[in-house]
This record gives structure tokens, sequence and C-alpha cells, in this order.
């Protein structure tokens, strides 16, 4: 199923979907390991993972409207076997989705995706030099349900 905007009415499963798929495409570092869930066996490193973080109806578009304005937060999570391969890809993702807010036809704006934010990044690292490297990012996004 590809998303190519973020609609009103599935909002939460369009934008989860719409930058896993932009991930995998433009991400090339982790190829196609771009999931919407954590990763629980099996598991092929370096990997993303990208997860809804929760919602908030900020405000509505204006008197006697059903119009909705939702800030949505997003967290993506990158997995490496190294902290410098975490942390290279986390560059990555960043990059990518500051410098592809505003393409009149592949932009997060154009898609629905707007006021990209990045609120904070924790590095969560699994004990010795053997231990799995993550970072944790949350992305805020501003959805207008019209």
């Amino acid at each position: 199923m590809t998303i190519t905007s973020v609609e009103a009415s599935t909002f939460l499963a369009d934008t989860i979907i719409l930058i896993r798929d932009k991930l995998k495409t433009n991400i090339s570092s982790v190829s196609d390991r771009v999931y919407t869930s954590y990763p629980k066996k099996g598991v092929i490193y370096p990997m993303i993972s990208v997860v809804d973080r929760g919602s908030l109806q900020s405000g509505r578009l204006g008197m006697a409207s059903e119009g909705t304005v939702i800030t949505m937060d997003v967290e993506i999570r990158i997995w490496a076997k190294s902290t410098k391969g975490r942390d290279e890809i986390t560059q990555e993702v960043y990059d990518y989705l500051r410098t592809n807010q505003l393409d009149a036809t592949t932009g997060l704006s154009e898609s629905g995706l707007h006021d990209f934010t990045l609120m904070s990044t924790v590095n969560i690292d699994e004990i010795g030099t053997a231990g799995i490297k993550s970072k944790v990012c949350e992305y805020r996004f501003l959805i207008l349900c019209s």
C-alpha cells in the first residue's frame, strides 16, 4: 500500500506509513529495513523503526469548522551495531527530512505533514562492544484535518 498524502480520516496510519516508505526509498544504508514496529527476532542491522508517539488536537480551523489542527509526534529509531553507524544514519535521516519538506511533488508538506521539528534525540545502547546501539529521535509534524 503506497501512501502519497495524509488524509484526515486515516492520519495516524498514513503518517507512519508515509514516513516509513520515504525512508525506505531514500536512506540507502538500511535498504528496505524500515519497519513500523520494534524488532523482535531475525533482525539484520542497521535498521530503522518508525512508530507513533502520540498526537494532540492543538486547535480548530476556524469558528463553526469541523477542521482541526493536529500535532503528531513520530519516533524514528535507528538501530546499528556501531555507534558510528548509528550516528551516520541518524544524520542521514535528519538531513533527508529537513531538506525534503517543500518539494512541490514529493515533499512532506505536499503530502500533508507540515512544520517539521526535531524534538529530541536519546542514545540507548546495550552493554558491551557487541551490544546493539540505537538512537531514539522524536519528530513533530503538524497535520491539517479538514
